[in-house]
């Protein structure tokens, strides 16, 4: 009864009762006064707005009366008047920037300076914009957490996901972070919602960016900085874990933000120690045949990373500024397997264990230069980034069959990244151009060293020792127009072209691959939107997905006497294209339909033979995919914010190499629903329940199991939102796992994987200082980091 009473809330829609002001700005030259800010006061009520590109606003108020209205344009207030509300009004206001504002702030009356208040949801032409400063839901999270909330999401603590796409990058204020996986997850947990502006989900990638990898972007925009002076945020975070012994993850670390007149400074560091523990089993069975495989793992990560930004204002118009982070990260992992076997040679069984101690140091470095070229705000920017990486490994192997064979391994990659660019925005009264050009080399070299144990005595195996050295230079230049056709339509078109050389040399296999390619990579957007309730927009993008390093890697990577993994030097990129339509309704509701077709996709083929099993990469498949996808925004209730998302889509998959097993066509289905209750007027004490998941689906060989999880949580906001605390439930019903089968001709394999994913974490942030005080915003522009797995 409490759970439909609890659902009958959230699906229940009154309306408060209110008056609405509304109107135009205009300028005293008559141009609209786009993005005004809008104030009403009475007493201790304030109600904000901001103007539209039109100049057009709208306010609801809860009460009649005289009201203070006051207009700001640039942080300036341009007018002043006592405005009598007793009904609906709609009144235009024309306003001059150059008027006395001593004689205006004569009239205005004493008040306090209020927040802003935009729409949550907006389409634009190339992307949709979630505004998580007027989301009180998002408020006192970390950016992990806010991603979570951001319609078309999936953001956990162990990836960030589009709807439709396989993958994702992230950018913070239009520069792409140049960082991965458990490093990036790990860097937006000490970024504070509180000091995002919007986060903006660009599903078919403008052609500025890299064509690379057939995901999506996540561009983050940071609150500009509003004062001088410094600030201090703290943060520190619990995990607890059960799993037959009870184990605690923790992560606490700093920032310090400082804005003075010519300079902006941030600097950080975190320090963190992760569990994890999952089992799982990989069934193989054929005819008269198989291999089972029962496993558990368990890892112990600990890592550290530090940051530094530096910006300088040279002058109003140009700015030079510089990043650099630093990542270590010894992560220990313990897997042991038990395996049974039924081939040709009879039954057997073997049971085998890995030990490996990693040692993992990045570094990332960026310097910039931006400059304003004209009086419309035209710019040009430079930048050149580096990425070195040295990672190293001693792993321990044991296989026990009637004998006992144990092996050391000493893996070492080093890889270093350089990339230089250009880019130049050109902008004109209702067109403009983006165009630019990048350079980047890649250099990694591999080395994987065998030893065979014998009375704990390690002898080099150089027939099962390795080197393999890859060389990489991509040219990239594109070009872009964004055109306002009229007040309603507007359009963007793009070309971008990638010329790419590499060379793969493995000398114990004696083999040398060379490959050269280039490809254009057009964009294109076009929206329509009649007035304020409703948006429509169409895009298309081609895509390309190169392999990463290891996957070009001929040589084998062991894991037991009888198993191993390999690369493929002739694995080739896969292409996509991306058709999508969307519809925005009163900035709340958006329904997307899309098509996207990837063409010679790759992955992973298992293998069994001679005693043998292995897993091989070839680009084996083609696929279709066509879907639709609804997200709507619920504010109308003071006491819940609700996000809800449905994704639904049709699969069908082409296989052309022999052995892996075509997929008929599929449905599928993605969910994702946050609700967040306040339980005071003022909106500190929230409970937050949310529920994910997706249903079956088939793709390539593989049919994939349904999965969902629900979450709960409890988020106090104390000491005038200076003391943030979360309380969260991961996986409460313990339902999330993996699970599949992977078909082939002469077998298929079933696989389950179950981690811990129910556990309570709670995190605590206390921030001291000037919170208008932002520090350095910018960020490091770089996106080949996703190319080194």
């Amino acid at each position: 009864m409490q759970r439909f009473f609890v659902l009958l809330m959230m699906l229940c829609a009154s309306f408060i009762f209110s008056q609405t002001v509304e109107g135009t700005i205009v300028l005293k030259d008559k141009k609209p006064g786009a993005y005004a800010e809008i104030l009403l006061k009475k007493n201790q009520q304030r109600f904000t707005a901001i103007t539209d590109e039109k100049g057009y606003f709208k306010i609801e108020v809860k009460e009649k009366g005289d009201y203070n209205f006051e207009i700001f344009n640039d942080g300036e207030l341009v007018l002043f008047e006592i405005l009598k509300i007793e009904d609906d009004i709609f009144k235009n206001f024309e306003i001059d920037n150059n008027q006395n504002k001593s004689a205006i702030q004569e009239k205005k009356i004493e008040g306090v300076v209020v927040t802003a208040k935009k729409k949550v949801i907006e389409r634009r032409v190339d992307r949709l914009v979630f505004n998580v400063e007027n989301s009180i839901a998002s408020q006192g999270l970390d950016a992990v957490e806010a991603l979570a909330k951001t319609p078309m999401l999936r953001a956990t603590d162990k990836s960030i996901s589009i709807a439709g796409k396989s993958g994702v990058a992230v950018m913070v204020n239009d520069r792409l972070l140049n960082i991965s996986g458990e490093e990036l997850i790990n860097y937006l947990k000490n970024l504070r919602s509180d000091d995002i502006q919007k986060i903006e989900v660009i599903t078919t990638p403008p052609a500025k960016y890299e064509a690379q990898g057939k995901s999506g972007l996540i561009n983050i925009v940071l609150k500009k900085n509003t004062g001088l002076g410094w600030n201090v945020s703290l943060q520190s975070s619990l995990k607890n874990l059960y799993w037959n012994v009870p184990s605690v993850s923790t992560r606490y670390g700093a920032t310090v933000n400082y804005q003075g007149k010519k300079l902006s400074a941030s600097a950080g560091f975190t320090d963190g120690n992760f569990y994890w523990r999952m089992k799982g089993y990989e069934y193989s069975s054929g005819n008269d045949s198989y291999w089972n495989t029962d496993s558990y793992f368990f890892n112990n990560l600990r890592n550290k990373s530090t940051n530094l930004k530096l910006e300088y204002k040279l002058s109003d118009k140009s700015t030079i500024g510089g990043s650099y982070n630093y990542f270590f990260a010894n992560p220990v992992e313990t897997v042991k397997n038990t395996s049974a076997i039924k081939d040709k040679e009879g039954e057997r069984a073997f049971t085998s264990d890995a030990l490996a101690f990693n040692h993992r140091n990045n570094h990332y470095a960026t310097l910039f230069y931006d400059v304003i070229i004209d009086s419309l705000g035209s710019k040009l920017s430079v930048s050149g980034n580096l990425i070195s990486n040295n990672a190293n490994a001693d792993d321990y192997y044991n296989t026990q069959t009637d004998q006992l064979i144990s092996t050391y391994i000493n893996p070492i990659n080093q890889y270093r990244i350089y990339s230089g660019q250009a880019d130049l925005e050109k902008n004109f009264t209702k067109f403009k151009t983006e165009s630019g050009l990048k350079f980047t080399k890649i250099k990694n070299d591999s080395y994987f060293n065998y030893y065979d144990l014998n009375n704990g005595i390690p002898t080099m195996n150089f027939n099962q020792s390795n080197n393999f050295f890859y060389a990489e230079n991509n040219y990239a230049v594109y070009i872009s127009g964004n055109y306002e056709i009229s007040d309603k339509w507007s359009a963007k078109a793009g070309l971008r072209y990638e010329f790419t050389e590499l060379t793969g040399i493995s000398p114990n296999e004696n083999l040398t691959t060379k490959n050269n390619y280039g490809k254009f990579f057009p964009t294109a957007y076009i929206s329509y939107k009649p007035n304020e309730n409703n948006a429509f927009s169409i895009n298309y993008s081609k895509r390309i997905n190169r392999p990463s390093f290891r996957d070009l890697n001929p040589f084998r990577y062991i894991s037991s006497a009888f198993e191993y993994s390999s690369g493929n030097p002739l694995l080739r990129p896969s292409f996509t294209d991306n058709v999508e339509f969307s519809y925005v309704l009163k900035n709340n509701f958006t329904l997307t339909a899309f098509h996207n077709y990837s063409k010679n996709d790759w992955d992973r083929l298992q293998r069994i033979d001679n005693g043998m099993k292995y897993t091989i990469i070839f680009n084996f498949y083609n696929q279709n995919q066509t879907g639709i996808s609804l997200s709507y925004n619920y504010t109308k209730k003071s006491w819940l914010e609700s996000n809800i998302f449905v994704n639904a889509y049709y699969v069908t998959s082409k296989t052309f190499v022999e052995d892996a097993v075509q997929m008929p066509g599929s449905y599928g289905s993605d969910f994702n629903f946050d609700n967040t209750f306040f339980l005071n007027k003022s909106k500190t004490v929230s409970f937050m329940l949310g529920a994910w998941g997706n249903i079956p689906y088939k793709e390539g060989n593989t049919s994939f199991k349904g999965v969902a999880s629900v979450y709960s949580g409890l988020k106090l906001n104390l000491m005038d939102k200076k003391l943030t605390m979360n309380l969260l439930m991961n996986d409460v019903l313990n339902t999330e796992r993996e699970k599949g089968t992977e078909f082939y001709q002469d077998f298929s394999t079933q696989y389950y994987f179950k981690g811990i994913s129910r556990n309570l974490s709670l995190s605590v942030t206390y921030k001291f200082g000037n919170n208008d005080v932002k520090g350095a915003t910018k960020e490091l522009k770089f996106e080949d980091q996703n190319r080194a797995k």
